[in-house]
């Protein structure tokens, strides 16, 4: 897996593993946008990068860019498929407190690295998935699949909102 040579200003960075049924969510909805975006011109200020169950290595991605947006699958509580969105500390609680698969501890390392170290982007927001079953399975449940599209849309309207294009 290549990082960016670029330096964007916003990275959309989708994590999870797929082979763990709703867990891939996340990967599942940057993907989509990586597709979408192939297919028209690329703002280069905004790049989307599969993650997938890296952890620190994912460290020179993430660090001094001016804004982090994670999608990714989580137990926050609500209804199986709802799309919820944590920005900045809300973000960082989230990460500390409700870890239910070793990614998610990777995650927090990540963030917690990158303001330790302090490279941490100001701007940080997740784009979370409830899921409900995290055991062997390449498909996601249908309530998580279905979600795909309110994530993508999340995703973007935060783009617009932080000054760059989806």
């Amino acid at each position: 897996m290549q990082i960016e040579p670029a330096s964007p200003d916003i990275v959309v960075l989708g994590v999870g593993n797929t082979l763990l049924t709703d867990d891939g969510v996340g990967v599942m909805v940057v993907r989509e946008l990586m597709a979408e975006r192939d297919a028209a011109p690329a703002d280069p200020s905004v790049i989307f990068h599969d993650g997938g169950t890296i952890g620190l290595a994912l460290l020179p991605l993430i660090e001094n860019r001016k804004a982090l947006i994670l999608v990714d699958a989580a137990d926050f509580g609500g209804a199986l498929g709802e799309v919820r969105l944590f920005e900045g500390d809300d973000m960082d609680a989230l990460l500390r407190v409700k870890r239910s698969t070793p990614h998610e501890i990777a995650v927090s390392d990540l963030v917690l690295t990158a303001e330790l170290i302090g490279t941490k982007p100001e701007r940080r927001a997740m784009v979370a998935v409830q899921v409900g079953d995290i055991t062997l399975g390449a498909e996601p449940q249908p309530q998580v699949f279905a979600a795909v599209p309110e994530a993508k849309v999340r995703v973007a309207e935060l783009i617009e909102r932080w000054g760059g294009q989806a």
